[in-house]
């Protein structure tokens, strides 16, 4: 099963998130967009632009995160699917915006807080941030379309989730395999507690985290490419550059993400060749 975006991300997602939207938040605060220089001080404008930046990211993230699996599913371009979610998502947070902004500043409630207003105005700034989210946050989601492109993958229909393999809990990795997968490992990719442990004969969840498993594969020949995915050497078959995005294309059909930071560890170790 291709990698999807997590419908609802992990905590050090969410972390990262709401720092950069108090940030922006802040830096919307000074400057006073949209009319709002003239609706008070300068503590209110920065706290109520936190406030609005917080419960855009919040519901915006989930969009953003729902039109990329869409996207996969339905085959249709992830920046086609990404703009219309916001277009449509923007419309419940306008409604639960305009009251808001009509009980900070009530004097200017037939201008600030028209629905038609404020759904412009998220509009404006909830395009260019789920773009933003998507084509520059290095979270493996550019590669991972392009990996479900390539395998004419789809998300499987609603229904009862595959059973983990439960860990053991003094064994090595390799013994948690099930025995259908044989023994040669491929990769792991992290899913929230899980890892996914691929083989040539297919792949099945473990329950443990990623670290502790790379840690019981301290003598396999392979490297932590990415936050989520460590990769046996042999398992690679080529790199796959796309801008400034580098991928490992493995034997299984598979592509791993490699994270910015980890490129130059990479192409140290010979495991790049030739790619730029």
């Amino acid at each position: 099963m291709p990698f999807v975006p997590s419908l609802f991300g992990r905590p050090r997602e969410w972390a990262l998130d709401l720092a950069v939207a108090t940030a922006v938040g802040v830096f919307l605060g000074v400057i006073g967009p949209f009319g709002s220089y003239y609706g008070g001080s300068l503590g209110p404008r920065i706290a109520y632009w936190i406030a609005n930046l917080w419960i855009g990211f919040i519901v915006l993230s989930l969009v953003t995160r729902l039109a990329i699996r869409l996207a996969i599913r339905w085959d249709v371009p992830v920046w086609f699917a990404v703009a219309v979610g916001v277009a449509v998502g923007a419309a419940p947070l306008s409604a639960l915006m305009a009251p808001f902004a009509a009980l900070v500043w009530p004097g200017n409630h037939g201008r600030v807080a028209n629905l038609f207003v404020i759904y412009s105005q998220i509009l404006a700034l909830g395009e260019p941030c789920a773009f933003a989210y998507y084509f520059l946050a290095d979270r493996g989601w550019r590669a991972a379309v392009a990996q479900a492109r390539a395998a004419g993958a789809r998300l499987p229909e609603a229904g009862p989730p595959e059973a983990p393999t439960p860990a053991l809990p003094a064994a090595g990795f390799l013994d948690r395999l099930p025995p259908r997968l044989g023994r040669e490992l491929l990769c792991l990719q992290m899913e929230d507690h899980y890892v996914r442990a691929y083989t040539p004969r297919g792949s099945d969840l473990i329950l443990t985290p990623l670290k502790d498993a790379i840690a019981e594969l301290n003598a396999a020949d392979g490297l932590q490419v990415h936050r989520s995915w460590w990769v046996a050497r042999a398992a690679v078959a080529e790199p796959v550059v796309r801008g400034r995005s580098v991928a490992l294309r493995l034997t299984n059909g598979v592509e791993a993400p490699v994270s910015r930071a980890q490129v130059a560890r990479l192409r140290a170790a010979g495991w790049l060749g030739g790619a730029e």
